[in-house]
């Protein structure tokens, strides 16, 4: 997709958007009586959506996050109060990349390790995103409140951050670690995708059209209204790229339908229905020799794309990827919500949501002149959950139930692959039960709350007919995870929290099959297979400043016991004896007046194991020393300054820092049991962004990404790309 056909794509959708809103009133034939009649309705309707609009907009209230003043509303300032652990990323904190997914959102964000194979398109396994040292397999990923990475273990678990747009969205939350036990099974943490608000006034629409270096280009949609009770919207979106590595071409559709409608008796009905579809070529090696060291290392196989490692594809499609190997996904996600409110100091909530995602893939395996052609059915996961809330006097009880099915349907191989026919059932399905109950308790006025917590965690994980014939056990765990937090707020909206919580965590459906998977790649059902279960210790600090000023620093540390160490690289899941995870993270910034603005934050991480069998079985002998979690860096910094001009204008000058980092390398060759412990170098980048309103309605943005073309990578073997840049138009109306 050219810019030239985005912008026109734009202009008639612009077009076609104002023809729509003459059109109506030039065909109506109404005598003057009734247009009067009419024109009084529309009069007292617009005023009445004026008067709940200006209440809701004296609600709101404009914080300076990072750069950018940002716009809080009633709802948003009180969840920050209830969950002080908790960051919010705006739309307009969005980092400008070629990226149009969720994984590109938060890689300025103290604490946050993004750690993608390729900027654009890839980012499908554990390792993509980390908060506070842990991926994806201790991160709940929400929508509204309602999971998403639910997938199931035929092909390998991972969240694949292409299939969670970013269209209709209005902020991020990212609630780092435990801080209550509304979130259970998680160590790293939340996030959660908000979508906008809809306006009663008036309908809003939002067009967004981009193009980026490497043949990348986009296209986003938003419509929604809340005219009444009843509301609705529509977002989608299509990007496509070319990437940078060799075969790393993806395209992603999505689309999303929200309703919604509140009754006169103080009850909501929501009902979701998502779709999205992503097809992605897997990076394919492109080096000379794949032996680190060897002089060739550094050298291109194919002189149009650089030196990098190629993508491993999971689940019997022949490993290593080649030239047109390629996946291409579909997933529906349904989700009916119903929430009741009994007068003014009790609500009960309802959900169900359903899951129905399937993947194609194809390897030619030109090598050996065979393909491999398969069909998985990923995901076929449902789920119930309620919660009721009750206020007292001082304080909030809350209790809640999850109940969630995660499982796949097996898979197939189609008629051009060149094994026989066959057609496997499903592999590990999960049944998963959770309880919840706690007690927000607020003394001295408010400004102190006591919120002691529990939840109890059960996990039962069932072989499916494919897990029986490769020997899969049944599996059942489960406990209880107390937690308490204490925070006080003072002067305003300065706080500070303390909180303790069980590190309890069950396995994934995937753990539990790679564990004992007679075919992995190094053989582990012999050991010890756990839950894990610690302590996790967590502080912060919240002021903002007469100097207009906001400083947070948020102290952490994580004792865990059976830590679950997952490798993709052999196919395997052990516990390590113990894991200890700690560090600190701070971020300042600052409104200078005058349109200028600077922020900073800082994290520091370390971490500590002891009694990894993986590492003192497969590991080179003079690396058998490594006592860490792999792929963490010490340090890492992000940086930005901004000028905004009284018309909303502004450019900005952005930087990342981050220090080297130990991981654990087989040469990108499968199955090597003779692994080294290499450095990954750290990196300086900077970047530029800026936006310009062109006229009340349309806004054009432009950035330019690693500036000073540095050569890096987020992870080791695929080296980031080199400058690129883009522009984008977004008109809303």
């Amino acid at each position: 997709m050219r810019m030239r056909n985005i912008l026109g794509l734009v202009l008639a959708v612009l077009m076609a958007a104002g023809i729509a809103g003459v059109a109506p009133a030039a065909l109506r034939a109404q005598t003057p009586a009734q247009a009067a009649e009419q024109k009084a309705k529309d009069e007292k309707a617009k005023a009445e959506a004026a008067v709940k609009e200006k209440d809701r907009r004296e609600k709101e209230k404009t914080k300076l996050f990072q750069l950018n003043p940002v716009v809080i509303d009633v709802v948003e300032s009180l969840r920050d109060k209830e969950i002080p652990n908790m960051t919010v990323v705006k739309t307009e904190l969005f980092p400008m990349t070629i990226g149009t997914t969720l994984d590109t959102v938060l890689e300025r964000q103290p604490g946050v390790d993004v750690q993608r194979i390729q900027e654009v398109g890839t980012a499908v396994d554990d390792d993509s995103i980390k908060i506070r040292g842990m991926g994806a397999r201790r991160i709940k990923v929400l929508k509204n409140g309602r999971a998403l990475n639910s997938s199931g273990v035929a092909g390998g678990y991972f969240i694949d951050w292409t299939m969670i747009p970013l269209a209709g969205a209005d902020r991020i939350e990212v609630i780092k670690g435990v801080g209550d036990p509304r979130y259970g099974n998680v160590l790293g943490g939340v996030i959660n995708l908000v979508s906008k608000r809809l306006r009663t006034d008036a309908p809003e629409t939002e067009l967004q059209a981009s193009e980026a270096s490497f043949g990348t280009g986009s296209f986003n949609l938003f419509h929604g209204y809340k005219p009444g009770p009843f509301e609705y919207s529509l977002a989608g979106g299509y990007s496509r790229s070319d990437g940078y590595l060799r075969n790393g071409t993806m395209s992603l559709g999505s689309a999303d339908l929200h309703l919604g409608y509140d009754f006169d008796f103080k009850g909501r009905l929501t009902a979701d229905v998502g779709f999205a579809t992503t097809k992605k070529g897997f990076a394919v090696g492109n080096r000379t020799s794949k032996l680190y060291g060897d002089p060739h290392y550094g050298l291109a196989l194919v002189s149009d794309f650089p030196a990098a490692d190629g993508e491993i594809m999971y689940g019997g499609m022949g490993a290593t990827a080649e030239p047109g190997s390629w996946w291409k996904k579909t997933k529906w996600t349904f989700d009916l919500n119903y929430g009741q409110a009994f007068g003014e100091q009790s609500f009960l909530n309802v959900r169900y949501w359903l899951n129905r995602g399937d993947r194609e893939a194809t390897n030619t395996n030109a090598a050996a002149s065979r393909v491999f052609h398969k069909l998985f059915y990923d995901d076929r996961s449902q789920g119930v959950s309620a919660d009721y809330r009750q206020s007292l006097a001082g304080q909030t009880i809350s209790v809640g139930l999850d109940y969630a099915h995660l499982g796949d349907d097996g898979d197939k191989n189609l008629a051009d692959d060149f094994r026989a026919p066959f057609r496997n059932g499903s592999y590990v399905s999960t049944n998963n039960l959770e309880f919840y109950a706690m007690d927000d308790i607020r003394l001295l006025g408010g400004k102190l709350s006591l919120l002691p917590g529990l939840r109890y965690v059960a996990y039962e994980g069932r072989p499916g007919p494919q897990g029986v014939v490769e020997g899969i056990p049944a599996l059942k765990q489960s406990g209880l995870a107390p937690s308490l937090r204490l925070s006080y707020s003072f002067e305003g909206e300065n706080r500070v929290y303390l909180s303790a919580a069980r590190a309890l965590r069950m396995p994934t459906a995937p753990e539990h099959f790679w564990h004992y998977d007679y075919d992995s790649g190094v053989d582990t059902k012999g050991l010890p297979f756990r839950e894990e279960d610690g302590l996790m210790i967590q502080a912060g600090w919240r002021a903002f400043l007469p100097s207009a000023t906001q400083i947070e620093f948020a102290p952490y540390a994580y004792f865990i016991s059976r830590y679950i160490q997952f490798d993709l690289i052999n196919f395997v899941a052990y516990n390590i004896d113990r894991a200890k995870i700690y560090g600190a993270e701070f971020e300042l910034s600052q409104d200078f007046g005058g349109g200028w603005s600077a922020f900073v934050n800082y994290t520091y991480q370390k971490s500590r194991t002891e009694g990894d069998p993986f590492v003192g079985l497969f590991v080179d002998p003079q690396d058998r020393g490594f006592d860490e979690i792999p792929g963490l860096p010490e340090h890492k910094s992000n940086f930005g300054v901004q000028v905004r001009s009284g018309r909303g204008a502004s450019a900005a000058l952005f930087g990342q820092a981050v220090s080297s980092q130990k991981t654990i390398y087989n040469n990108n060759i499968l199955y090597n049991t003779d692994l080294r412990v290499r450095t990954q170098a750290g990196f300086v980048r900077f970047d530029f962004e800026a936006r310009y309103p062109l006229t009340a309605f349309l806004e054009a943005s432009v950035f330019v990404r690693n500036i000073f073309d540095k050569v890096y990578q987020e992870r080791f073997g695929f080296p980031a790309a080199g400058r690129n840049s883009g522009l984008s138009l977004k008109s809303r109306f």
